[in-house]
């Protein structure tokens, strides 16, 4: 097994490497990304990206969102946390087998005297507590493997920057499933740090692929084509946020001024549709408002300006611009 040494934490560089891997790589072997990511939220393949966030803490903390290529739930990267990539030939692979994958993380806890197991059909857990999500894409000629370990995240931002009213929204995404979790560095010895558990991790990945070869040479080629996959893909707003599947939002305020009901109908993450309701005091007929979001963006960045150039008090009489964001996003602050 040949390892791809990737000192990128940037989320959008790190997922365009693991689909560059797996679909351009030489077939003839395997390979071993290591890799960590600064703040950011990944997105499974076929999920609703606004159902899955809190996008006013997204934008407050400045955390990212990248949707990858395999499918299965939202999970929050931080550099307290570990991503192990294995891209292996098809032949004779079977696609959703994750036990065998998953082994070598179980051995490597196993090592330090740490009992983890698989636990249904893709996580893997310390006492019923999940600590690693683990998902699958597959090429004619490759297999990825990918999956988290939670070291040292702050379990405090993975609760805020999920959570999400899900209530509100209604969707054929895939909803993540939330899981209880925990950190593996209270279960280690004192002195264990990331970057040893790392190194063993791969040793013990090497032990079930034939050893690890020499390092892979990275070209600049290879990182042209790298760059290329995120200026196309996963630096775009259209990836990350459009490719969501079609939404109705339904949103329900009662303020002291008045209450708001709102309606929307997102596609190809572009609000298509939009009807408010209300017993709010307004001057100016509330379509007008409507009107212009029709054809945006749902996403909080692109609405808050939007509405800074309206007359909002107009429109809702006392109730204010932020607390029609709120409705809009459910802006409140996260739990």
């Amino acid at each position: 097994m040949i390892p791809i040494v990737n000192t990128s934490h940037d989320p959008h560089f790190n997922l365009a490497l693991e689909e560059y891997a797996v679909r351009y790589l030489d077939p003839a072997h395997n390979y071993l990304i290591l890799w960590q990511n600064s703040p950011a939220v990944i997105i499974g393949r076929y999920q609703n990206t606004a159902e899955e966030v809190h996008q006013l803490y997204l934008a407050e903390h400045q955390i990212a969102v990248v949707r990858r290529l395999s499918g299965g739930g939202a999970v929050y990267h931080d550099m307290g946390n570990l991503n192990f990539s294995l891209i292996v030939s098809t032949q004779g692979q079977s696609f959703n087998d994750f036990r065998s994958f998953t082994l070598p993380v179980i051995e490597t806890l196993a090592h330090y005297g740490v009992k983890a197991e698989l636990s249904s059909r893709n996580d893997i857990t310390i006492e019923g507590q999940k600590f690693s999500g683990n998902a699958q894409y597959r090429t004619a000629h490759h297999l990825l493997h990918h999956g988290t370990i939670l070291f040292d995240s702050d379990l405090d931002v993975v609760a805020k920057v999920l959570n999400v009213r899900q209530d509100k929204i209604a969707s054929k995404g895939i909803k993540s499933v939330r899981s209880r979790v925990t950190n593996i560095k209270p279960y280690l010895p004192k002195d264990v740090t990331l970057e040893a558990f790392s190194a063993t991790l791969a040793t013990i990945i090497g032990s079930h692929n034939q050893g690890l070869e020499p390092a892979y040479a990275w070209s600049p080629q290879d990182q042209a084509a790298v760059m290329d996959l995120v200026a196309r893909r996963y630096g775009t707003w259209d990836w990350n946020w459009g490719k969501s599947p079609a939404f109705n939002l339904t949103a329900h305020e009662k303020f002291a001024q008045g209450s708001i009901d709102v309606r929307l109908f997102v596609e190809d993450g572009i609000i298509h549709a939009c009807r408010i309701y209300g017993d709010f005091l307004g001057q100016r007929d509330i379509h007008e408002f409507e009107a212009a979001l029709i054809q945006q963006r749902y996403q909080l960045d692109t609405v808050a300006p939007i509405l800074e150039a309206l007359p909002i008090e107009e429109y809702f009489g006392a109730i204010s611009r932020q607390e029609v964001l709120q409705v809009l996003f459910d802006t409140s602050p996260a739990q």
